[in-house]
């Protein structure tokens, strides 16, 4: 550890979003292997609460980042008591710092861009919203209804479909769905990769993309690079979202535990061939 004795636990419901594999990557490039701890925490509220608790009480971390993890009332009081502050990346609770992409204002240019040219079936996949871990899913569909409102646009409540994992897989077993009920856009809140499920399915349905349907993603992830064709989506920094909480929990951690803070960074439109 550092002379300052820096141990930051990182905790994450589980590594198998890719948006939670590169934030930890991104910490690598700062905290050294003795001055970082990976946790997986589960989904599940119970289990949750349970193993926060015991890496406070095992590792005794002078602070925590916890990635699309909303800790219980009773558990930020235990680390508070402990003098260890934590730092929220896309989720919000009472009492503790939050680092955050605007996901409302995300989903509004999404659906602001898709209007604008002229879509009208619209329909949106996203993450589970009304669960632990599930504020920024919930953000960027209301930020894509408001902007669908403005221009007298509704998405009906069957076109807004939750997925679980952010996967491809995801995006391969909705599209069909979709694609029955007549839609010429898709916003893709769950994430780039579900999104390039939805161009695979697209592809076997022999439905061309833009032409016949728009898609956009969200994150940014090389794979929408590479994706045929290109993918259209909203980028959020992911890189900056990691140093700020680098330096949130490790160099201003007495400051942030007796005046916690928020930092929230805006989206950006990378328009590709997808949409």
């Amino acid at each position: 550890m550092t002379e300052f004795g820096t141990k930051v636990l990182i905790a994450v419901p589980n590594f198998q979003s890719e948006m939670h594999s590169k934030l930890s990557e991104h910490f690598k490039k700062w905290l050294k292997p003795d001055e970082m701890i990976l946790y997986s925490v589960s989904d599940d509220t119970a289990e949750q609460k349970e193993r926060l608790e015991r890496a406070l009480a095992q590792d005794s971390p002078s602070a925590m980042i916890a990635i699309s993890v909303r800790p219980e009332s009773e558990t930020i009081s235990a680390f508070n008591s402990k003098q260890v502050p934590i730092v929220l990346i896309d989720e919000e609770m009472p009492g503790v710092s939050v680092i955050t992409t605007d996901n409302y204002r995300g989903g509004y240019i999404a659906g602001e861009y898709l209007a604008d040219n002229g879509r009208k079936e619209l329909a949106v996949v996203a993450g589970r919203m009304k669960v632990r871990g599930g504020y920024n899913a919930e953000q960027r569909v209301k930020g894509f209804q408001a902007a669908l409102r403005e221009r007298g646009l509704l998405v009906p409540p069957e076109r807004v479909i939750e997925v679980p994992h952010y996967s491809r897989s995801d995006g391969l077993e909705v599209m069909p769905q979709l694609l029955r009920m007549g839609i010429d856009a898709v916003f893709c809140a769950a994430g780039d990769n579900c999104a390039v499920g939805l161009l695979a399915a697209a592809r076997e349905q022999r439905v061309r993309v833009p032409e016949d349907v728009a898609i956009i993603g969200f994150d940014d992830f090389r794979i929408a690079q590479i994706s045929f064709p290109p993918l259209t989506t909203i980028r959020q920094p992911l890189e900056q979202i990691a140093d700020a909480a680098y330096k949130m929990a490790a160099v201003q951690t007495a400051d942030i535990l007796s005046a916690p803070q928020r930092t929230t960074f805006e989206p950006e439109l990378i328009v590709r061939k997808s949409a």
